[in-house]
């Protein structure tokens, strides 16, 4: 039987992980998942691919009550409600995405941990700042099996992969067969699976440091030689929302 095991979302495109046990799928994502994103001096988007060790912040995200906080990995944190400010509009992923400077201490703090300017946005759209889909999904038996092939030179989670749904109960690389297909997730949500998911960099970052510790990209190159690209997972796009928590169950449609 398969089933959720994992929910990972990011307020913050590209800072650490937040694991949930019950999250809405509307239907263009998660509403807290990416909301914000940070951008350098030139008013181009940073992610781990420029700055690894941003992967060490943590943040949180209430949509309810305008409320976000940032906590840095030496223990301090920023919290503050959000006051926007002036708008700006960045290329991500061959797209425009037009958003709002946070004022307050976000720029100081940042700028401070990054050792260079970092300014952060909350975008005017939600469910915008995904790489390509709302939602990305993969098997424990995946990441497991990747372990297994590297013969101890790397113990890979899935938080090196950042997908939104992590899933028990399959058999490794189960989630490629599901492309072109429905699923079902818990009594509601339906999900196209449109496509595997091409890795990138990030990949080779060790998820809880941010500094590259492996070639992953190579390593899955190496070891699913049918494949033109380092695929590992897949994407989906959202058919019918729905309620998603730790232990609904999966099915094809």
């Amino acid at each position: 039987m398969i089933k959720v095991s994992k929910i990972h979302i990011s307020p913050v495109k590209s800072l650490g992980l937040r694991d949930l046990s019950k999250v809405h799928v509307g239907e263009a994502g998660i509403i807290e998942d990416r909301r914000f994103f940070l951008i350098g001096s030139d008013g181009n988007l940073i992610t781990q691919r420029q700055i690894g060790q941003i992967s060490q912040i943590i943040a949180a995200y209430v949509p309810e009550s305008n409320f976000l906080s940032l906590k840095f990995p030496d223990g301090t944190s920023n919290v503050e409600n959000i006051i926007l400010g002036g708008s700006v509009t960045v290329t991500m992923f061959g797209r425009h995405v037009t958003g709002n400077v946070l004022e307050g201490k976000w720029t100081e703090k940042l700028s401070n941990y990054c050792g260079r300017e970092i300014r952060i946005i909350q975008s005017q759209e939600a469910c915008v700042n995904q790489d390509v889909s709302p939602i990305s999904i993969m098997s424990e038996a995946t990441i497991d099996n990747l372990t297994y092939l590297s013969q101890g030179k790397t113990l890979f989670t899935s938080a090196r992969f950042r997908p939104t749904l992590v899933l028990s109960g399959c058999h490794a690389y189960e989630e490629d067969e599901w492309v072109g297909n429905e699923i079902s997730v818990g009594s509601k949500l339906r999900v196209d699976i449109v496509s595997r998911d091409p890795r990138c960099a990030i990949t080779t970052l060790n998820p809880e440091s941010g500094t590259r510790d492996f070639d992953t990209l190579r390593f899955l190159l190496e070891n699913r030689p049918d494949f033109e690209r380092p695929y590992l997972g897949v994407y989906g796009r959202i058919k019918s929302p729905g309620n998603v928590e730790i232990g609904d169950e999966l099915s094809t449609v």
